[in-house]
């Protein structure tokens, strides 16, 4: 299999600054608090925020409006604190097994805290990250929380691609291929790319994308064309339910991601 990117050492710094929001620094807390490994911004807000959710964030969650979530594993509301709007999600405990599995796993919400920053230092947009919560019992993991700004203003691309004119259409197209792009040469798999996670802001001249529910996200030193297609497999579905398969549109964001990637002959 080909790679797409060699330039592993680049990747790698970005890996390292990421991984900074795990510990202690001039950017971020970790410490342990009310019986959870908390990680926050080390900002006044995220302070406050991590005093108002500890010790029970539930009483905010089920205070919030819910939001449609991946089935019983976990639960989102968009939620009111001091006055602005964030999204909370909880993963969900699932039985001993899975707490005992975890023991020195980190939690789905650690994953996509590391995620989230992941693609912020790439320069990537997605839901800024304030904290992250890990309920603990001798190492079992419990439930586990991961508080994001509101992305205000947005549409999914799901609702959004109707009123577009084939022009926008076909500019939207080529932005969404750049995007993945530059994601693909910079060691990240978004894991779940349908429209439905694909959150759009106009703008005057043309879109802002952000990328949500990174869940199955995964981040490599390098990643080969093969991972790479599989990605976009999701995007490229959605795109035929709502245009003619394998038509004009899906060309063009083929040819766009191709070159996005470096590599004409990656993908048929």
């Amino acid at each position: 299999m080909a790679l797409i990117s060699d330039n592993t050492q680049v990747i790698r710094d970005w890996n390292k600054l990421a991984a900074k929001c795990l510990r202690s620094n001039d950017r971020f807390v970790a410490e342990p608090a009310h019986g959870f490994q908390t990680f926050r911004q080390r900002t006044a807000v995220a302070d406050r925020l991590m005093h108002v959710l500890l010790p029970d964030p539930d009483l905010i969650l089920d205070s919030g409006e819910i939001l449609p979530g991946r089935g019983n594993s976990c639960r989102i509301a968009k939620v009111v604190i001091d006055g602005t709007t964030y999204v909370l999600k909880r993963y969900n405990r699932r039985g001993w097994r899975y707490s005992l599995r975890h023991v020195f796993r980190r939690s789905r919400a650690q994953r996509t805290w590391l995620a989230a920053w992941n693609f912020l230092v790439r320069g990537v947009r997605v839901a800024e990250p304030l904290l992250c919560l890990e309920e603990r019992s001798y190492r079992l993991l419990g439930r586990s929380y991961v508080l994001m700004e509101y992305l205000e203003r947005t549409e999914r691309l799901t609702t959004l691609w109707e009123r577009l004119s084939p022009e926008q259409k076909q500019f939207l197209i080529e932005q969404a291929a750049s995007l993945f792009g530059q994601l693909h040469r910079s060691g990240c798999i978004h894991g779940d790319t349908n429209w439905d996670n694909i959150l759009l802001r106009q703008n005057e001249s043309g879109f802002d994308f952000f990328l949500v529910d990174l869940d199955c996200t995964r981040i490599f030193s390098r990643v080969m064309t093969e991972k790479a297609q599989r990605d976009i497999g999701h995007f490229l579905r959605d795109l035929g339910r709502l245009e003619p398969p394998k038509g004009e549109l899906h060309r063009r964001f083929v040819d766009c991601w191709r070159v996005a990637i470096g590599n004409s002959g990656a993908y048929s």
